[in-house]
């Protein structure tokens, strides 16, 4: 994956996240599907992981570094949950828009090569050009649950 399909990724993305404003509240409630969250804490749960990365893991991309593993991803969920349900809706989709404009700023600003930077997160070994890319995974995955209910596909 090159850094402009990163790039166009996260601009895309970005532009569809903007049309989850004009979802009606019932929409929004809403489980993806029977015994999950609802459209509000899968949004949630894209901003916290977006903080995560760019608070704790963003910054200590150096190559050869060994970061700590991931925190426990059902308190981090739970806690997505929990914001998604005392938060506007209009609130929690422009500050996952912040973090997408954070993110596509830093990668602007990055060279190609800068994205094979290697790491090592827990016992994985990994670049930087592969995180991004399981993230992409992530919200791809998370845009198809919420496509499904919402019928917003932009």
């Amino acid at each position: 994956m090159k850094k402009q399909d990163i790039i166009t990724h996260y601009e895309a993305f970005s532009a569809w996240l903007e049309s989850l404003r004009d979802l009606g509240q019932e929409s929004w409630l809403k489980p993806v599907s029977a015994g999950k969250w609802p459209v509000a804490a899968v949004v949630a749960h894209l901003l916290f992981w977006d903080r995560y990365s760019l608070d704790e893991r963003f910054p200590f991309f150096k190559e050869g570094a060994v970061l700590v593993s991931y925190p426990d991803f059902q308190s981090v969920n739970d806690a997505a949950g929990e914001y998604a349900k005392k938060h506007a809706q209009l609130e929690i989709i422009e500050e996952l828009l912040s973090v997408r404009r954070q993110f596509l700023q830093m990668l602007e600003g990055m060279s190609e090569e800068k994205l094979d930077t290697a790491f090592k997160i827990g016992s994985t070994s990994l670049t930087m050009r592969d995180y991004f890319a399981d993230f992409i995974e992530h919200d791809i995955h998370h845009k198809k649950q919420i496509m499904q209910v919402s019928g917003i596909s932009v």
